[in-house]
């Protein structure tokens, strides 16, 4: 929960930054597609790699299994 508190401080700290020192044409591009991204999380491509993974160590696992079990025949 923000307190009054919170917003002054935020203003005392956003004076201290430097000014941005991009021309506006610029700022607003990187605006634009900032506001794009706002509330769509991340992409469902972040799970293929995991996936692959997972798959390649479950059929390791697998074979493991497979080779232990005949072993113990």
């Amino acid at each position: 929960m923000t307190t009054e508190e919170d917003v002054k401080d935020l203003g005392v700290l956003s004076r201290e930054l430097p000014a941005i020192d991009l021309d506006a044409t610029t700022a607003e591009r990187i605006a634009r597609r900032a506001r794009d991204d706002v509330g769509k999380g991340p992409s469902p491509r972040r799970f293929i790699e995991p996936g692959i993974a997972t798959l390649v160590v479950l059929g390791y696992i697998a074979w493991v299994i497979v080779q232990v079990l005949e072993a113990m025949r």
